[in-house]
């Protein structure tokens, strides 16, 4: 076998290795002898005026490229060429996005992206200004949505602040804040609170402009209720509403124990000045229209199928407003706890009054002499054990207070329970009347409702016996018991609605058959239209 030999170096190799280095040594010395024949100062000359020429080129380049950039965004910005904000979806408010509610995103991606079409590589000269662009917009649009996130809060302190509770008359749900009706066009604005389209004001697509905050009188505006859709006649957010729901048995005298503080109402406020009472809406109206003429003879009772709603009335007095809201519903629903379960509203109250006739109950009717009991026969309501109607109540009242999202409800023992007797006139001389003795005691002691109190007591952080009349004197006076009832309803709120309400003793005063104490008074008028006055049944 043949030994392999190792390649032997190319002599091509080493050649071309030698004439590059022979040509790079002529270049050296070829410019070492322009330099010397040209003198030093020409050769750096001639590169300061390539320097000079190239930055100024350069210079003028950059300087085209920001005048492009500021035409560019002055035509976006001011110049009308932005690009057109969407219209509101379905499920949005008809109205225009304010600029930190999209438009400033949209005009930085207007003016960055023609930047880039326009001299695509070289726009990364921009960048410094395309950066401080972006940085504006930052601050600018953390600034609007802390300004919003501040106006929401303080819209929602000063309803704190005024212990201002919104609940709809007539699906009695908790209202956050209701839809408003643009004042031009109609158009439902679902939220108008301080946001993406709007902080102070707001501006519908047909170009009106509407308030977002109370403050600003977004109160004043048509007011909807953003579940049912129920026009909300009494301004919700203006004023503290007062929720009173009263309930009791069939005929127990509801409608026509409303019907009287109505009544007492606006016979205190005849004598203040400035003070005034006004039924919102046209059934409130209707059914308030003529309060004398209504207690002056037969309440019909309330149907059973009827559609509860709140009847509404704004009471003020002494530069304070107050908005009642009080829910009267039939008997019936309260015999059973399947019934009472459709009455939301009571989960928004802190008041409530159960009203009781005495002739109804049956221990009573029986200690009555046949003598009264033939003069009262029809004045007798047929309801059933107050008890019943009470404990149907009761525990809807503490489930719904447990139910989460209904609105903050107040804390159960916060709660006041008024136990309201009503036809106090008619007990007058009877063997049941009370007489000088104590409500509290009389009604334990007479009407058995001993272990309904208690049980209130347990269950309620307050509880009041009064004993009520809803008729007038000879002089047209409301009884005086009434307006002891009201004083104690709205003993919580402002001190000019008790004021308003407060007795005055002169001659010629109104006059009951029995005070919420259950004293004696003179007998009431009778109307002309009937011997005796019935309560609803």
């Amino acid at each position: 076998m043949r030994r392999a030999t190792p390649p032997r170096p190319r002599c091509d190799d080493g050649a071309a290795r030698l004439a590059v280095a022979l040509f790079v040594a002529a270049g050296v010395f070829l410019v070492l002898v322009v330099a010397y024949l040209l003198r030093w100062w020409l050769l750096a000359g001639l590169v300061s005026a390539v320097v000079i020429v190239g930055g100024s080129v350069a210079v003028a380049g950059w300087c085209g490229l920001v005048w492009l950039y500021l035409r560019r965004a002055h035509a976006v910005l001011l110049g009308g060429e932005h690009p057109d904000a969407p219209l509101p979806g379905a499920g949005d408010d008809p109205a225009h996005l304010a600029y930190h509610g999209g438009p400033a995103w949209w005009d930085l991606r207007a003016v960055w992206g023609w930047c880039w079409g326009t001299s695509a590589p070289w726009s990364v000269f921009l960048l410094p200004h395309l950066l401080v662009h972006a940085l504006v917009v930052v601050v600018y649009l953390a600034a609007a949505w802390t300004v919003a996130g501040a106006l929401r809060t303080a819209d929602r302190f000063l309803l704190l602040v005024r212990r201002i509770r919104m609940v709809c008359p007539g699906c009695f749900l908790h209202l956050a804040y209701p839809a408003y009706l643009c004042t031009r066009c109609g158009r439902r604005h679902g939220s108008i609170r301080p946001g993406g389209r709007g902080l102070w004001w707001r501006r519908c697509l047909c170009g009106a402009r509407l308030p977002t905050l109370l403050l600003l009188g977004s109160a004043d505006l048509e007011a909807r209720c953003p579940h049912c859709d129920r026009n909300l006649e009494h301004r919700p957010g203006e004023s503290r509403e007062f929720v009173l729901p009263l309930f009791g048995g069939t005929g127990a005298g509801k409608t026509r124990l409303v019907t009287g503080m109505h009544l007492a109402l606006t016979q205190a406020v005849r004598e203040v000045p400035r003070a005034y009472v006004e039924p919102v809406g046209e059934e409130a109206v209707r059914r308030l229209r003529d309060c004398e003429r209504l207690l002056s003879t037969r309440t019909p009772p309330t149907p059973p199928g009827r559609e509860v709603r709140g009847l509404t009335v704004r009471l003020g007095a002494g530069g304070a407003s107050l908005v009642l809201q009080l829910f009267d519903a039939a008997g019936e629903r309260f015999n059973r706890s399947a019934t009472a379960e459709e009455l939301a509203y009571l989960g928004k109250a802190s008041t409530f009054v159960l009203v009781v006739d005495p002739l109804g109950i049956e221990a009573v009717w029986r200690s009555l002499t046949s003598q009264e009991r033939g003069r009262l026969a029809g004045e007798r309501s047929h309801t059933r054990d107050p008890e019943l109607a009470y404990g149907a109540v009761r525990d809807e009242i503490r489930r719904q207070y447990r139910m989460p999202g209904l609105g903050r409800a107040p804390e159960v023992g916060r709660t006041r329970l008024a136990v309201v007797v009503t036809r106090g006139d008619l007990l007058r001389g009877t063997a049941v009347a009370p007489g000088s003795e104590d409500a509290r005691r009389w009604a334990e002691r007479t009407l058995g409702l001993g272990n309904l109190l208690r049980d209130a007591e347990a269950h309620f952080g307050k509880v009041q016996v009064l004993v009520t009349s809803a008729v007038m004197d000879a002089s047209g006076r409301i009884d005086p018991s009434l307006g002891a009832l009201l004083r104690w309803l709205l003993a919580e709120e402002d001190e000019a609605f008790t004021a308003l309400l407060s007795p005055v003793d002169a001659p010629g005063s109104p006059s009951s058959d029995l005070d919420a104490a259950g004293s004696e008074r003179p007998e009431r008028k009778r109307g002309p239209e009937s011997e005796r006055v019935e309560e609803v049944r």
